[in-house]
């Protein structure tokens, strides 16, 4: 089946964003005591990795993250940030009698973003760089093999909260996460790229 280019999960999160800006309203929803104050978030959705030509025939894909952050004005905020990815792959070489294998991605960042309110929705873009560890879990016909590398990676985000009450929302977000893993086995030789795309459903609550 022919890749998607990466780029396709951009589209899709932008063309999300419209309805969210659409209902934005003007009745003073954007609550100024949100400014100063700490927050909570989350998201699960679908991921794409990179393309590597060690990872054949990837599936059950996904990605999920957790984030407490602090509101520093009206335009900015400061999170940290846990991000965790998984797929599966066919065992090498060749995918053994149709046996798959796991690679996981997780880790802790930290990101910053610039926030443009919009009354009850807010537009955001930011970027961030963390410490991740991956893991990959060979699952063979007379072998099982676990090893895992641990790197800096950064990623760059895209999104908008829609505010269904003064200190809760729910939103879209997209994101762009490179990381790079080298593992000691002969049956994953070289880099590999174990970054790709997110396009998260989300959620926020300030307190």
């Amino acid at each position: 089946m022919p890749r998607m280019p990466r780029w396709t999960s951009l589209l899709f999160a932008i063309l999300a964003l419209g309805p969210l800006i659409a209902t934005a309203d003007y009745s003073g929803m954007f609550a100024p005591e949100r400014i100063g104050r700490w927050y909570i978030g989350g998201g699960l959705g679908g991921f794409n990795e990179e393309s590597n030509s060690q990872l054949q025939n990837p599936d059950e894909q996904f990605g999920t993250f957790f984030s407490g952050g602090y509101r520093l004005s009206r335009n900015i905020a400061l999170e940290i940030d846990a991000l965790l990815s998984h797929q599966e792959f066919d065992t090498p070489p060749a995918g053994i009698n149709g046996r798959k294998s796991d690679f996981y991605t997780n880790g802790v960042g930290g990101v910053a973003k610039f926030i443009l309110p919009l009354d009850r929705a807010e537009l955001y873009a930011g970027g961030g760089i963390g410490i991740y560890t991956s893991t990959v879990q060979l699952d063979g016909n007379n072998f099982e093999d676990d090893e895992d590398d641990t790197n800096f990676g950064y990623q760059l985000l895209l999104g908008a909260d829609f505010f269904v009450s003064r200190h809760f929302s729910i939103g879209v977000e997209y994101r762009h996460f490179k990381l790079d893993a080298n593992f000691d086995t002969n049956l994953l030789p070289g880099k590999i790229d174990a970054g790709g795309d997110f396009l998260f459903a989300t959620f926020r609550g300030y307190f």
